[in-house]
This record gives structure tokens, C-alpha cells and sequence, in this order.
């Protein structure tokens, strides 16, 4: 019996969706390099372009140029969603695939519009250093603190994202990313009442849940960095 050359299967997998929100390529590329400067884990991370909220005006975009700015953003392009009929042939020849509607979970997906502006570092006169959050964080929903701690005093849910220059701390449920140190600190670290991240990361290390086998899943636990190792540990 021939041996198969390849094995087919399906697989969930992290992808980073860039909603786009203009056609202006050259303030794409300027957005994607301030995001993944405030979150490195995401380089060389697969990238889907949703078209949805600029259908107008694609036609007024440059798919070879913008392919080659989310390269030098360190990203790499994978394909279109919500891309004009009319125009999918004009993106085969740039080297785009096309996908449908529906190609990417929403719980795993990160969305990065193009309109944004760098985070300003939480201020609070009585605690400076720390963004407390006392509402559930929504799929979607990003919370970043370029200075201090994040406190969540409810869960988060899956497909949101946590980026703190310092700890985390979740008095809940901890699902979807959460990324702890972004600005390199390996002291920081991620406390939570409940397990159930898709992505953990201190200072750029990171470990996708699915890959960790580990008897706190779904348990209180606590993360941090053993030198270059991301150790997971009970809270109690």
C-alpha cells in the first residue's frame, strides 16, 4: 500500500483579523507596527484582512503594497474576507486568496483596526499604576495599561485580550489572551480565579492552553517566568 504524502485535518488556530477601517496603506502600516510594539507575542502572526467596513472604497487600495507593509510589519497575509465580488479577480493577480464570511472563529480571532492611536497610560490620582476594570470584558474588548497592573474584578471572555505593562489579575474566569510585562517586565505576573485562557504570555513568552497540559485548567492559578520557562502554578 502507497503511504499518503500528507495528512488533511482540520485545526483551530490563533489568527489576527485586521478590520480595516480606511484604505490608506501607509496609516495601515503605521497602526499594524505601533500593535505589535505593544503586543511583540503577535509577530509573525498570521493575518485575514476584513474588508467590511471600507466595501466602498477598495477598489482605492493597493493589495501588492498593502501585502508588502503588513510584511514589514511582521506580519504575514494570509487572504480577503468581505471583499467586493467584482474585484476578487484583481486580488488573485495582487496574491490574495479570498475567503468567505464565515472563515475564522470568533473566539479566535483578534481584531486590529487600523484607526487606532496609541494607548495612553491609565491615570487615576488615587492608584496610578493600575486600570481596575469592574465589568465583564466582552469578546472583542481589549484593556491595556502601558503603566501598571490590570485588575478584573469579573471574567473575561473568550476572543477578548488583556495587555498590561505589569501584572493581571483576574477575580474570575480568565478566558481569551492575556498577555502580562509587554514592555519586557519578567517579574510580572497572571493570577486568576479560573483557567481558560486561549493565550498566556509574560514579557513575550507565550503559551497557547490548547498546548499546555496542565491540571489547572479551569482552576486557580498563577503564572509566571522561571527564567525563559512560563511556569504555571495553583494560586493556593
Amino acid at each position: 500500500m502507497t503511504q499518503q504524502p500528507f495528512i488533511f485535518k482540520g485545526e483551530m488556530t490563533l489568527v489576527n483579523v485586521l478590520a480595516l477601517q480606511s484604505s490608506d496603506v501607509e496609516a495601515i502600516g503605521v497602526a499594524l507596527k505601533q500593535k505589535r510594539e505593544i503586543s511583540p507575542v503577535l509577530s509573525r502572526g498570521p493575518i485575514i484582512v476584513d474588508c467590511q467596513g471600507i466595501s466602498a472604497d477598495c477598489q482605492n487600495i493597493d493589495l501588492k503594497v498593502l501585502a508588502d507593509v503588513i510584511r514589514e510589519a511582521d506580519f504575514i497575509p494570509v487572504g480577503l474576507r468581505n471583499f467586493p465580488e467584482h474585484l476578487i479577480e484583481q486580488a488573485m493577480q495582487s496574491g490574495w486568496a479570498t475567503l468567505r464570511p464565515g472563515a475564522v472563529a470568533r473566539s479566535s480571532q483578534t481584531s486590529i483596526p487600523v484607526d487606532m492611536t496609541p494607548p495612553k497610560p491609565a491615570t487615576n490620582p488615587a492608584q496610578p499604576h493600575m486600570v481596575l476594570v469592574d465589568k465583564p470584558v466582552r469578546s472583542g474588548q481589549q484593556i491595556c495599561a502601558l503603566e501598571g497592573d490590570i485588575v478584573v474584578l469579573q471574567h473575561t471572555s473568550a476572543g477578548s485580550e488583556l495587555l498590561a505593562a505589569g501584572s493581571v489579575h483576574v477575580y474570575g474566569s480568565l478566558r481569551g489572551r492575556v498577555l502580562a510585562g509587554i514592555l519586557g517586565d519578567t517579574q510580572a505576573r497572571i493570577f486568576c480565579q479560573k483557567l481558560e485562557a486561549e493565550l498566556v504570555a509574560i514579557a513575550g513568552r507565550y503559551r497557547l492552553l490548547d498546548e499546555v497540559d496542565t491540571p489547572l485548567k479551569s482552576r486557580p492559578a498563577m503564572i509566571y517566568l522561571n527564567g525563559e520557562k512560563l511556569v504555571i502554578d495553583p494560586m493556593f
